[in-house]
């Protein structure tokens, strides 16, 4: 999860826009890295069809 967030962020700096949402879409997040990546603003989703749009 930070590894994702430093990249996000350096996305953020090299293109001048802000990343609207964060999101991890794997069925396989670990269970210690939940609360991290609710720390970091990061949403995670165990398949792509529990995205809520909007």
């Amino acid at each position: 999860m930070y590894i994702f967030e430093r990249k996000a962020r350096f996305y953020e700096q090299q293109h001048q826009r802000k990343a609207d949402r964060l999101i991890v879409i794997s069925p396989m997040i670990d269970a210690r890295a939940q609360p991290v990546a609710k720390r970091l603003g990061i949403e995670t989703y165990g398949d792509s069809l529990d995205v809520e749009i909007g």
